[in-house]
């Protein structure tokens, strides 16, 4: 009798256990790219860790990660211009590595390793020497105090986008070491209704929180400090506490805004029985990493109003960000038929806009932050979906009609506020006549935009779906702005060449 489990042969491995696709990360730059392998299938080890379920997440509790995450076992450093290989050797007592950050500006990026045997990831950073050209693994310290990095709800670090920091959220260091114990039942579980809240249906969802007793271990793994490493490219970078979160809170996001100075955060404030984490009650706000100030912009209640229709979505301000061309601007959307597709009283036929906040700095003793009141940009006949820009400064709007799978694609020139431009208006299930989206990459101060090799042009890249198979596809769209000064629903004039 054999003890354990059998392996099966060399021929059923090559079949049934082919090689997982490596994941690739590319460089700021992109001359580098990281080539990282992972297990073909997750171990028996992996599916039978203790998985912990709260607030719509399902998380390890004592690795503090999203539950069964694997971890790459290989990592291979390749110059796309040569061709050039670096094969590089985990730290010593690694089990595997996850989570690779570039730095924005600097070949450089950091990545976290598994303790060989112990629910602990640690810090580590990879960059190139200017004297050899070759890269090097280092360990980047954490306070003494520090008990761990916080994965559950992303990625623990990010730098900020002049890359002078590296953001890091960690636990806090009064935090106790075992999660509260669940109580001996006192009665019922009670749920209490707010005043003046109104009926409306709900979605069911799974994995909430149902008592008191949730309530605090969920307080317990999501609570987080915030670290700011200061000079992360030296032998011996600084660590502070971001003193805005000092006795620590519930990211649900944070954003470093162009200038690098400012962080765009959004914090949990109201917890719900309801719906999950990403429609609690949350505080938006505004953090100044070169002092203690914290600007409260917008205080959003407990999203569990919004209608069932897929039209449907939040009659609170939403999709808060920063504006990539500018350093202090912030960008909302917010719906202006209450966020109910049902509700026809329009004005000028409008349901969704997006505005605009400009962050002023007032000169004194210490600098005063103040976030002006929000003007608004540009409106939309259907619901907003996303928004990119051109490094000119030329946006690209969509918007969706989810009734009948509709969506239309819009220009926003660089001068006139709120004149849009119909670029094109299609179903998104017509996949064979896919103009595809437009291709974007990292340019300055870590924002993405869209490639445009002139003002009045863009590449498209898709999957190029057709009868045969799919044939992906890179385009290059060229059009014609119109000449009229009103907004124009006739799309505008365009060439496409395939590439």
């Amino acid at each position: 009798m054999s003890s354990g489990y059998q392996e099966p042969s060399d021929l059923f491995k090559r079949l049934f256990l082919p090689p997982k696709n490596p994941s690739l990360t590319l460089s700021s730059d992109q001359q580098w790219m990281v080539i990282s392998q992972e297990p073909p299938l997750p171990s028996i080890e992996l599916l039978a860790r203790p998985e912990e379920k709260l607030a719509g997440i399902r998380f390890d509790p004592q690795l503090w990660t999203p539950s069964r995450m694997d971890f790459a076992t290989t990592l291979v450093l390749q110059h796309l211009e040569s061709g050039k290989q670096q094969s590089m050797e985990l730290p010593t007592n690694s089990e595997g590595i996850r989570y690779l950050r570039f730095h924005p500006k600097l070949p450089l990026f950091v990545f976290a390793s598994k303790i060989k045997g112990e629910p602990i990831l640690e810090l580590y950073k990879c960059q190139m020497s200017e004297s050899d050209n070759q890269w090097t693994i280092h360990p980047i310290p954490l306070p003494e105090e520090t008990k761990r990095m916080n994965f559950i709800y992303g990625c623990s670090y990010q730098f900020t986008s002049d890359g002078a920091s590296l953001l890091v959220k960690v636990v806090p260091k009064d935090c106790p070491k075992d999660p509260p114990v669940k109580p001996t039942s006192t009665g019922p579980a009670i749920q209490v209704v707010a005043k003046n809240a109104r009926k409306a249906p709900g979605r069911t969802y799974q994995d909430l929180l149902k008592n008191p007793h949730d309530e605090a271990k969920f307080h317990y793994y999501f609570t987080t400090q915030l670290l700011c490493i200061d000079g992360i490219v030296t032998d011996s970078p600084k660590t502070r506490v971001v003193p805005q979160c000092a006795e620590g809170c519930i990211f649900q996001s944070i954003q470093s805004s162009p200038c690098g100075r400012f962080l765009l955060v959004q914090r949990t404030a109201d917890l719900s029985y309801s719906v999950p984490l990403r429609r609690f009650g949350k505080s938006i706000e505004l953090w100044d990493l070169q002092s203690s100030q914290k600007t409260v912009v917008q205080k959003v209640p407990v999203d569990d109003e919004i209608p069932l229709s897929y039209d449907a979505c939040s009659r609170h301000p939403r999709s808060f960000f920063f504006h990539p061309c500018k350093d202090r601007t912030l960008v909302h959307a917010q719906a202006l038929d209450g966020g109910d597709p049902a509700n026809n009283d329009l004005v000028d036929g409008e349901r969704d806009a997006l505005y605009l906040q400009d962050i002023e700095i007032m000169d004194g003793e210490e600098d005063t932050i103040v976030v002006k009141d929000a003007t608004k940009w540009v409106g939309m006949g259907w619901r907003f979906d996303d928004v990119e820009f051109g490094a000119s400064g030329i946006a690209f709007l969509d918007e969706y009609r989810w009734k009948d799978r509709m969506e239309r694609k819009w220009i926003l020139p660089v001068s006139g506020a709120g004149k849009k431009q119909l670029l094109w208006e299609r179903s998104w299930e017509d996949r064979y006549n896919s103009p595809g989206a437009p291709l974007t990459r990292r340019g300055e101060r870590n924002q993405y935009f869209v490639v445009q090799p002139t003002l009045n042009s863009l590449y498209l890249r898709g999957a190029g779906a057709s009868p045969l198979a799919d044939r992906p596809l890179l385009d290059l769209l060229e059009f014609e702005e119109n000449s009229k000064e009103e907004e124009s629903s006739t799309p505008v004039n365009k060439t496409k060449t395939r590439l």
